[in-house]
């Protein structure tokens, strides 16, 4: 048989294994392998790739994957003792601290402006008025008589007041800053990881009433399989366990479940809905 290519293959195709179980739908398909719910399978292991189906080789396990979908460190973390298989559950937990930090600064900026005052001050001053007088030719006296006929300037002083301006610095005001500290609540907000361990033994108990149901339903005329139906019993039965449905009704998951759905249309949705259904509501029983 010729050795299977990538052109033969797609995402979105269900892989089932040498013994006929499913193991999910393609996610990634590279140029050596394919990843599968995580776990990558080399194209030389793909025994056959009919439609919508892919067959891999018997006695063929997958490698844990780095592409979508990888869980990360449960190859390395398996444990082997004494006959238990021991497979880690991990997550992530946010862990806040807190530093001190420079969150701004109050700027208070001073400037100087200049203005003309004008102060009124009153100022003394003396002032000569020159007056002469008839004396009617009274005799003169010693004192008129001394330097009497001599030459000369005679100076009165004359006296006053000046403005002297000086300037006073004086407070007439001030600006007071007080820093205190408060509290306040913030919500912080990441990303976090955590691993979540499938275990198919759950789902193996309950296969035998999907098919069951699904003798009732669809495969009652023997127009359909079951092996063709069983991913959507599969579908829902790993919705209904999944964390971030819990407490929720198939009604609340069912438009996201829709979407998600491989195929398309409303009528497709239609035809299988009940299978998915069926795979929730008995997971939860």
């Amino acid at each position: 048989m010729p050795a299977i290519t990538t052109s033969q293959l797609r995402e979105g195709m269900q892989v089932y294994s040498g013994e006929g179980q499913p193991l999910g739908a393609i996610e990634r398909v590279d140029r050596d392998f394919i990843t599968v719910r995580g776990q990558q399978y080399q194209l030389s292991s793909i025994e056959r790739a009919e439609g919508d189906r892919v067959h891999l080789t018997r006695q063929v396990a997958g490698t844990a994957g780095s592409g979508r979908g990888e869980r990360v460190g449960v190859a390395q973390d398996i444990q082997e003792a004494q006959g238990e298989v021991r497979v880690p559950e991990m997550e992530e937990r946010l862990h806040v601290e807190k530093r001190q930090a420079d969150m701004g600064e109050v700027r208070v900026q001073r400037h100087v402006t200049e203005e003309r005052q004008t102060v009124p001050v009153e100022l003394m001053r003396e002032q000569v008025h020159v007056e002469e007088r008839d004396t009617k030719d009274r005799p003169a006296t010693e004192a008129d008589l001394r330097g009497a006929f001599q030459e000369g300037t005679i100076r009165v002083p004359v006296r006053g007041e000046e403005a002297v301006v000086t300037k006073e610095a004086v407070v007439t005001g001030e600006v007071v800053l007080n820093k205190e500290r408060t509290t306040e609540r913030q919500n912080v907000t990441d990303t976090i990881r955590r691993t979540h361990v499938d275990v198919d033994e759950n789902y193996q108990k309950a296969r035998s009433g999907f098919q069951q149901h699904f003798q009732k339903g669809r495969g009652a005329n023997g127009a359909a399989r079951f092996e063709d139906a069983e991913p959507n019993y599969r579908r829902g039965f790993e919705a209904a366990h999944d964390e971030r449905n819990a407490g929720k009704r198939f009604e609340d998951v069912e438009p996201e479940l829709q979407r998600t759905h491989q195929g398309s249309g409303d009528d497709h949705w239609e035809r299988l809905r009940e299978e998915v259904r069926e795979g929730f509501q008995r997971a939860r029983q």
